[in-house]
């Protein structure tokens, strides 16, 4: 082989070397960005986890609540029926005494009239407000779970991405490493030249 020919095998190599090195520092600017890029997604993922369990806790916390408001109202009920069975079992005979007739009449009033349905209803709109606000911050909370999962898929995406331009990475630097192996045999090759 010319000693010419040599020498372009050489600087043939070195482009090779040179375009190599520029590939190498394109994929690994790429592999930094695409790794910026999950860790700001899973910074976002734990920011969303943390948001998504304070409205679950509200959740819980308005639940118990609201059971306790059930309870409230259950009991409420129970002991209202109570009374008004132990009245209509005490005075189921109607009274002849004017004064007696006037208090059955407004006992029965009391027990059964406006201010005992104000208060069950009351603790019946308080019980609907509860479920209101659940519904509310439930919607919130599952909003956010989906805005997890959308992460958490792109997360996916960009793990593909940055294994496939690993495997870019590898496959130059071997390129590479063979083409300065080239260029040393064809160094060496020069004293051989004519």
């Amino acid at each position: 082989m010319t000693r010419q020919e040599v020498l372009n095998n050489i600087k043939y190599n070195e482009r090779l070397v040179t375009q190599y090195t520029n590939t190498l520092t394109r994929l690994r600017s790429q592999l930094n960005n695409l790794n910026a890029q999950v860790n700001q997604n899973n910074s976002q993922v734990n920011s969303l986890r943390t948001q998504v369990n304070s409205l679950e806790f509200q959740i819980k916390e308005l639940n118990q609540l609201k059971n306790k408001f059930q309870r409230l109202q259950n009991d409420f009920s129970s002991r209202q029926t109570k009374r008004v069975n132990r009245f209509n079992l005490n005075f189921s005979k109607k009274p002849n005494v004017r004064f007696i007739g006037n208090y059955i009449s407004g006992m029965k009033s009391l027990l059964s009239g406006s201010e005992y349905k104000n208060a069950y209803n009351g603790l019946s709109s308080a019980v609907n407000k509860i479920v209101k606000e659940v519904n509310s911050i439930q919607g919130k909370a599952d909003s956010l779970k989906r805005e997890i999962n959308s992460k958490n898929s792109r997360n996916d995406s960009l793990r593909r991405e940055i294994n496939s331009t690993q495997s870019q990475i590898n496959k130059t630097n071997s390129d590479l490493s063979y083409r300065k192996q080239r260029i040393t045999y064809w160094k060496n090759q020069l004293r051989y030249a004519t």
